[in-house]
């Protein structure tokens, strides 16, 4: 996990410098602390999840984030594959005879 959080780190510095701004200029348009994204930067894993959204929407990378979506969980999609029936029956409808 640790190393993940470094490379994202390494990731959003290299977006700010690309966008040339300081840590002072990411901090306030991000809405943290100097110290906050200089962590971030880091990879510090204490950092607030918020905080990194926050930096990737200011970078306008939010669409480079695919967080736990539904089409990239292949375990999840295998495992619902092994549940499915082998055949779907029809339901049978209830006669009442009174």
């Amino acid at each position: 996990m640790r190393e993940r959080l470094r490379r994202i780190g390494r990731n959003l510095r290299l977006a700010r410098k690309r966008r040339r701004k300081t840590i002072d200029q990411a901090a306030e348009m991000i809405g943290t602390s100097s110290s906050s994204v200089r962590r971030m930067e880091a990879g510090d894993p204490g950092v607030k999840f918020s905080t990194f959204l926050a930096a990737l929407e200011v970078y306008q990378l939010e669409d480079a984030l695919r967080f736990a979506e539904p089409e990239d969980d292949v375990i999840g999609q295998t495992l619902d594959r092994q549940r499915l029936p082998a055949r779907v029956r029809e339901k049978k409808e209830k006669k009442y005879d009174f």
